[in-house]
């Protein structure tokens, strides 16, 4: 009938996937919406406030894995602030030592 039944989600070929990960990206929920509204044509159902997931063998690494990212970015942040801060103080000092001579 023109339907695919091979549906495949995350790690759907790992045996050891029994885990799943919830999808905060919005970025990407209109793609997982339109699977639901496929299923809801498809299958005679309704989902009125779905959740979506990923299928994964391992959500913690994964989330452990976009904690060490933050933290690299949040240590760039400060050592960017930092020397922009640095900056401006060896200007100020130069430009007031210029001024008061």
């Amino acid at each position: 009938s023109g339907q695919s039944p091979d549906f495949r989600c995350g790690q759907y070929a790992n045996p050891r996937a029994r885990s799943g990960l919830r999808l905060m990206r919005d970025d990407q929920r209109p793609f997982f919406r339109l699977a639901v509204q496929q299923a809801e044509a498809a299958f005679k159902i309704t989902a009125a406030h779905p959740l979506f997931f990923y299928w994964m063998q391992d959500p913690v690494a994964e989330m452990n894995a976009y904690r060490d990212e933050g933290f690299k970015y949040y240590l760039l942040g400060i050592f960017s602030h930092f020397a922009f801060n640095l900056f401006c103080v060896v200007c100020a000092v130069v430009g007031f030592s210029k001024v008061g001579a």
